[in-house]
């Protein structure tokens, strides 16, 4: 299987907290993988909900900057950042730029709720 991610539609993400993020399965359980590969893109200023579930992400930042908050401490993060955060933690991401902050999220078969 190959494919471009501008074959796959972005989906707009809704719920408290969530300004101007859209997100993407670029792979998933359907082409056989045993999880998520998922690509979000946060718009300037905008935020993914501050949130805690019971399975991991795994990140990259593929463009953009802004901050990942992990339990209220807010880390910079930029083009080649990775970001592990832990299942049950309370986290989100902030574009704080003026450009999209895209990133790829990884997460388990479980964890395809943001």
């Amino acid at each position: 299987m190959v494919r471009h991610e501008n074959d796959i539609a972005p989906i707009a993400m809704a719920g408290n907290g969530v300004i101007g993020v859209t997100k993407q399965i670029v792979i998933g359980p359907e082409d056989g993988y045993d999880g998520f590969f998922r690509v979000f893109t946060v718009q300037p200023g905008g935020t993914s909900p501050y949130h805690a579930h019971t399975w991991f992400h795994a990140n990259y930042i593929l463009e953009g900057q802004g901050k990942v908050v992990i339990e209220g401490v807010e880390h910079p993060v930029k083009t080649g950042s990775v970001a592990y955060i832990d299942g049950g933690t309370k986290h989100n991401f902030v574009n704080t730029g003026t450009s999209p902050l895209k990133f790829i999220c990884l997460v388990p078969q479980d964890g395809d709720s943001y």
